[in-house]
């Protein structure tokens, strides 16, 4: 118990940052085994919404029909790194200055690629139909009130019980969007409290997620499982992503106790990854599987043995430093899998068909992944930051 009542004041890394997309716990250590599997849970995405699971032999095809907890994964990440990089700044209290700060600095990560696919996909559908309400047409949005979805998605509010997402996996980053607004006040609770306080406020987020498994039964929509939930005309996919942030922050609460780390940072990585693929193949209900995420991201962020190494290993990190543009940009594959899976067979055997479809589906996403992040995501990054150190310079000349 004294363990965690030193846990009431952490002390973070004086240069916990991310680095170009690289999360690192200070200048000299990269865990790049938390960047690893951000890019292993977008691969995950990007199959379940692509494929078919039925196309899969067994074992893949379950792992591939729960993809959609992937996203779950990325929530806990995302509290787990939030609170790495920029929980000092709240570590005295609230400040408009250093709250406004913390949004430019989340503005800088998310909205150059968002805004930039986002005005393609409006300026596509308009140049070549006239309209945006284009239904079923490759790469054209489809709009019933335009002008409302069109200031949602373009503030990232879309997804608050406003509207749909023009682009359907950014629904995602329009709740986490959210819950940066909450994360001072959480973060707060998790890790700038008493024990008890910290306890229960992630016993409210595990009952945020337990909550959401309830509400998707009553909503009317269609799911498949208990945690998909991503329709942005209602609030559940609010719940889902503020559930899984404060569930990471309470993982980054652990994080700063030494026993938990030397205890997460030996076997039980591996023991968290038998529990979740013994869970999949015996199709256990969503919230079994999810009790393993917070435990998953503790013991990547402490592990430097064979697990941590395989998840940081070349190909799965560079997956992981391309993640965000992978996840923005790779629903409209979903239209050209279908016409080549159409097409294609009629003039080739099936299996060269098959090959070159998903060989043609890797290398284009990676492709325009590459291209975007590079020409688009750091450079926009790079600017809204220089805005920022030019709104703290006149700021402090003002002062």
């Amino acid at each position: 118990m004294k363990g965690w009542q030193n846990l009431a004041m952490p002390q973070p890394p004086a240069q916990d940052t991310i680095r170009d997309d690289h999360i690192t716990a200070t200048s000299k250590e990269e865990i790049g085994a938390l960047t690893g599997i951000r890019g292993v849970a977008a691969v995950l995405v990007v199959i379940y919404h692509i494929y078919p699971f039925t196309d899969f032999p067994w074992g893949l095809r379950q792992i591939v029909a729960r993809g959609y907890l992937s996203v779950d994964v990325f929530f806990v990440l995302s509290g787990f790194v939030m609170a790495l990089n920029y929980g000092a700044l709240f570590k005295t209290g609230f400040s408009s200055a250093t709250f406004g700060t913390f949004m430019l600095r989340r503005l800088a990560r998310l909205y150059p690629l968002y805004i930039v696919f986002l005005l393609l996909r409006i300026g596509y559908s308009l140049l070549a139909y006239g309209s945006l309400h284009v239904k079923n047409y490759w790469f054209a949005v489809d709009l019933s009130h335009p002008a409302a979805s069109l200031f949602a998605n373009m503030a990232m509010i879309q997804s608050w019980g406003i509207a749909t997402a023009i682009t359907n996996p950014t629904w995602s980053i329009s709740v986490e969007w959210g819950a940066y607004f909450l994360f001072p006040f959480i973060i707060a609770a998790i890790l700038y409290s008493r024990a008890w306080q910290a306890g229960l406020a992630t016993g409210i987020g595990a009952g945020l997620v337990i909550l959401v498994t309830w509400l998707t039964l009553h909503d009317g929509q269609g799911h498949n499982g208990p945690l998909d939930a991503y329709d942005g005309r209602t609030l559940v996919p609010m719940i889902r992503c503020l559930g899984g942030f404060t569930l990471g922050l309470a993982t980054y609460r652990l994080y700063r106790w030494a026993p938990a780390r030397r205890w997460a940072g030996s076997w039980l990585g591996w023991l968290v990854c038998l529990y979740l693929l013994a869970g999949i193949l015996l199709h256990w209900g969503d919230l079994a599987l999810y009790a393993a995420f917070p435990l998953l991201i503790l013991s990547l962020a402490c592990n430097q043995g064979r697990l941590g190494r395989l998840f940081a290993w070349g190909p799965i990190f560079q997956a992981g430093v391309l993640s965000y543009a992978i996840y923005v940009i790779h629903n409209p594959w979903i239209g050209l899998f279908y016409w080549a899976r159409h097409t294609l067979p009629n003039y080739m055997p099936h299996w060269l068909a098959e090959t070159l479809i998903a060989t043609g589906l890797a290398v284009s996403i990676l492709g325009a992944a590459i291209i975007l992040h590079h020409f688009v995501e750091v450079p926009g990054r790079r600017l809204v930051r220089r805005l920022t150190i030019a709104r703290t310079k006149t700021r402090t000349i003002e002062a």
